[in-house]
């Protein structure tokens, strides 16, 4: 068999197994084919992790969102040897995990809620249930008392009611953090309570609501933003206006949480997480945006292997898969632009890369930023050059070169008040360093023309590859149809093939094809 027939029978095989998979989903699961069918919805998966002590019975609580309670929302706990069961308490609704034994090691455990878009909420009144909450003071004197007393004077003369002094109160303590009254009551917390500091602002924020009269206590929320990978819960604070709870973040009182979507987690007053027989527990959470209908996406799950794919996976790691589905896509970009169009680049990974970088800071923030470490860092490079270094420490001295130049670029951008910078981060420096070594050796051999020409060829790659990335279609294809990625292997196969003239060498051949 000639490799030619091997290479038509391979992209026939690959294409019919892509688009075959495709078919199945999309006749069979009712999975659309386009993203303007979609029906949005938000997953957020909560990971609890803890140490068990010993070899014995532990018990694991997480307080649920009460949204939870509703049978429209889908929900699943994961978990390997522990049985699981909601516990419906005067505080909230839990989610419980239980083991008569278990091993000595690190546990992890997940529960995960698909909240359709028109259930997302922020922080909107709660009803009161039971009886009226009564706030209870915090027990304050001497001195700490008389402080705590002008702020809340201050706050209430400004206020209306118990939400616009909420506002007020936790403003007037970021504008006067510095004031007598707020370091006095703020040494106070460090000294007798021993409150952290970076929970003092809501513990001393809940006594000083609780002094006014307004019943408050801690919860917790989940920034609703899917680029923000495993994230830390946000502690928010609920109040009682007499009728309703309501939650507002304290370090953006003036900010409603749906502007900063912002979906609270837990109400009630209960603790987010209890472990009974572990310690070093925690609780991080991942949130996704699918764009396909809860009953769909249930059919996707309990779907044969080849069909779920990474779909079956926690959505911490499945979260992972959001870019690197397009990373092949970047690839077939490069693939068409150097064997078909003919622009030359650095290599292969480095245009993709850059492109998957500019997916989080945008090619107008990130050129310019590239082509200053590139330029500083070449001048750098040229002075290591005359030191006669061999290749690995070389490189090694260019990556710690671009590392501190990212530092520095970052520090002066902070001071001088330009935001957004600190996303230079973003770009792998391992690739920059070779790019900036390449760069040079080009440069040394072939003239500094061409060393110009690759790197600006491999941006202009780089920028066409985001450009193709970032369209919402192809995306969704990546992320719930990754078969096709098979079509896409089948096509490069193709042009792989491909040996006539490229588009940029047509003007230059063009007296041989007049001849």
């Amino acid at each position: 068999m000639s490799s030619k027939t091997r290479l038509i029978l391979a992209v026939m095989v690959l294409c019919l197994i892509g688009i075959g998979i495709a078919i199945y989903k999309n006749r069979k699961l009712g999975v659309p084919l386009w993203a303007g069918e979609q029906s949005t919805s938000w997953l957020i998966e909560a990971k609890v992790s803890f140490l068990s002590v010993e070899e014995g019975p532990v018990t694991v609580k997480l307080s649920l969102p009460t949204i939870a309670e509703d049978p429209n929302v889908g929900q699943e706990a994961g978990s390997l040897g522990f049985g699981n069961f909601l516990d419906s308490t005067q505080s909230g609704l839990k989610s419980v995990w239980s083991a008569n034994r278990v091993a000595l090691d690190t546990h992890s455990l997940y529960y995960r809620v698909r909240i359709p878009e028109r259930y997302k909420t922020g922080g909107s009144g709660e009803q009161v249930k039971g009886p009226t909450p009564v706030a209870q003071s915090p027990g304050f004197s001497g001195s700490t008392e008389k402080a705590a007393k002008d702020l809340i004077d201050r706050s209430r003369q400004v206020s209306s009611d118990a939400d616009t002094f909420f506002t007020h109160l936790f403003l007037q303590m970021a504008q006067d953090s510095t004031s007598q009254e707020t370091v006095l009551l703020r040494r106070h917390y460090e000294r007798e309570e021993k409150v952290s500091d970076e929970n003092i602002l809501y513990t001393m924020g809940i006594d000083l609501l609780q002094m006014a009269g307004i019943p408050a206590r801690l919860t917790h929320g989940v920034k609703l933003d899917p680029a923000a990978g495993p994230q830390e819960p946000l502690k928010l604070i609920e109040y009682s206006d007499g009728a309703t709870w309501k939650v507002k973040n304290p370090l953006q009182p003036n900010v409603s949480l749906r502007s900063e979507n912002i979906f609270v987690w837990n109400r009630g007053g209960s603790s987010l997480l209890e472990v009974f027989g572990g310690e070093n527990s925690k609780v991080v959470f991942t949130v996704l945006k699918d764009t396909i209908s809860l009953e769909r996406m249930d059919n996707l799950r309990s779907a044969p292997f080849f069909a779920a794919t990474i779909l079956e996976l926690p959505v911490s790691e499945r979260a992972v898969f959001r870019y690197v589905v397009l990373i092949p896509l970047g690839a077939f970009v490069v693939v068409i632009l150097r064997n078909i169009v003919g622009i030359p680049t650095l290599g292969t990974f480095m245009p993709v890369l850059l492109a998957l970088a500019f997916l989080e800071m945008k090619p107008a923030a990130g050129i310019p930023m590239f082509a200053l470490i590139v330029t500083v860092g070449l001048y750098f490079r040229f002075l290591l050059s005359s030191m006669n270094l061999l290749v690995v420490p070389r490189v090694a001295a260019c990556v710690v070169i671009v590392t501190l130049l990212m530092v520095v670029m970052s520090l002066i951008s902070w001071k001088l008040g330009i935001r957004g910078v600190s996303q230079i981060t973003l770009f792998p420096m391992i690739i920059i360093a070779w790019t900036i070594e390449r760069m040079s050796l080009i440069w040394e051999e072939e003239g500094k023309r061409n060393a110009i020409m690759q790197v600006a060829g491999s941006m202009l790659v780089a920028v066409v590859a985001y450009a193709f990335m970032k369209i919402p279609q192809i995306q969704y294809w990546a992320q719930y149809f990754p078969e096709l990625l098979l079509v896409l292997l089948a096509a490069i196969l193709l042009i792989g093939r491909y040996t006539g003239y490229r588009i940029s060498e047509l003007h230059r051949f063009r007296n041989f094809s007049e001849s």
